[in-house]
């Protein structure tokens, strides 16, 4: 009988639909009646939140978390001074990279090719406008048509690679 009333009590509890007079009930049933293994879980579940509720900061928790920001927010400068060696190496290792850089560019000039002006061909983009409504309608009709042609062939695409992966996994369980 009452595990009937447990179960009955903790389906309302979990359905959201109990009051408070039925949660303190179910929580005074759990704790005192003796109870049987699949009901073991909700009790100590219950216990755990009895503790959690009890839980508090300390009083001088604000201080301590402000403390600890203000300790963090202004760290202290770190100064590194570089010796006269390390700005000579790299001054160094410029000049060698400046010197094979010139010396690249004298031994290999760079040879532009000259097109003849007759060469270049304009394109009049002008002829490609739809020039009415209905022709405009018509050409983003079949635009947005291709689109979803291609979307729907990459779906499928996807749905088959999903599918043999599964099976895969079917096979190493």
């Amino acid at each position: 009988m009452k595990q009937q009333q447990i179960q009955s009590l903790l389906d309302k509890y979990f359905a959201g639909e109990s009051s408070l007079q039925e949660e303190a009930q179910l929580r005074q049933l759990l704790q005192t009646e003796p109870i049987s293994e699949e009901h073991l879980t909700y009790r100590e579940w219950f216990q755990l939140l009895d503790e959690e509720a009890e839980l508090s900061l300390g009083d001088d928790f604000d201080a301590k978390v402000m403390a600890s920001i203000e300790a963090s927010a202004k760290p202290q400068p770190v100064i590194r001074n570089l010796s006269t060696s390390w700005i000579l190496r790299i001054a160094a290792v410029f000049a060698l990279v400046a010197t094979g850089l010139w010396w690249l560019v004298r031994s290999n000039p760079v040879e532009v090719p000259v097109v003849a002006e007759a060469e270049v061909k304009v394109i009049d983009w002008s002829k490609y406008e739809p020039k009415t409504v209905e022709e405009a309608y018509k050409v983003t009709r079949n635009a947005f048509r291709k689109v979803a042609t291609e979307f729907n062939e990459g779906t499928a695409i996807a749905t088959q690679g999903i599918d043999k992966m599964g099976e895969m996994g079917k096979l190493m369980k």
